[in-house]
């Protein structure tokens, strides 16, 4: 890609890659990780032509969600899912992150509620 200085590549974080989870410390560790990696080499390779996106959706109907116990808020169809996708890559958005509300909530609760009252909150989530 760096010599034809043209290729997009699609990194697969989650919403949890938003903040370390209590409810899940391993798996959300593993996509902030993963959210703050691709988030870095969208910048190291801006210059040189190729397009990096992080896609961080919230719950989407699959085999493995299907399995989970817990409420999952905003439960989106796979079907919109893909669409939501295609359009953000067509547009080369770097944080591709839905749905809206959760991106709401885990945009503006990371970065606007005390951190006391946030890890109360977190807490209660239930542990995968």
């Amino acid at each position: 890609m760096k010599k034809r200085r043209c290729g997009q590549i699609a990194i697969v974080s989650l919403i949890a890659g938003y903040r370390g989870m209590p409810s899940s410390p391993a798996y959300s560790t593993s996509k902030v990780t993963v959210k703050a990696y691709g988030e870095a080499l969208r910048g190291f390779y801006h210059g040189h032509g190729i397009k990096i996106n992080v896609i961080c959706p919230g719950f989407v109907r699959s085999h493995i969600t299907d399995n989970n116990k817990f409420n999952m808020p905003f439960l989106m169809e796979s079907e919109k899912a893909a669409k939501i996708i295609r359009r953000d890559l067509a547009k080369n958005k770097g944080l591709i992150t839905f749905p809206w509300q959760m991106r709401l909530i885990m945009g503006g609760m990371v970065r606007f509620v005390p951190e006391l009252l946030l890890e109360k909150f977190l807490r209660k989530l239930p542990h995968k």
